[in-house]
């Protein structure tokens, strides 16, 4: 493996996935492609964004201005790095989307109420 992002990513705990319990690829699987030259290509296995329906909502914020999306994951679930619960909550792919407009409502979910599977599809 030439690559240093590739051997960072295979490295992690020897199977490739990210370590970081807080990462929404957490537990993800490792995936190789061999392409027609022979190089191997190592990459993480396609996330499925789960239903937004699937978080149990605590409340609903409205955002202001210059507010950031990992300030108030920060915030409202104590962790900047959970942001991501936060985006799939609201079926929002582009962290930045959600903040955009002043006004807008966004769903803050309950940090431990992620249901199995909802991570890695």
């Amino acid at each position: 493996m030439d690559s240093a992002l590739a051997s960072l990513i295979q490295s992690a705990a020897g199977t490739g996935a990210p370590v970081n319990a807080s990462s929404r690829y957490y537990g993800a699987a490792i995936n190789r492609l061999t392409v027609p030259d022979g190089t191997t290509v190592v990459y993480l296995a396609r996330r499925i964004l789960p239903q937004p329906s699937i978080y149990l909502s605590v409340q609903n914020y409205a955002v202001v201005q210059n507010d950031r999306i990992d300030n108030l994951s920060a915030r409202f679930l104590g962790d900047p790095l959970l942001f991501w619960m936060i985006c799939d909550a609201n079926g929002v792919t582009d962290p930045d989307e959600l903040t955009s407009q002043t006004g807008r409502s966004i769903s803050i979910p309950l940090a431990s109420s992620v249901p199995a599977g909802a991570r890695n599809g």
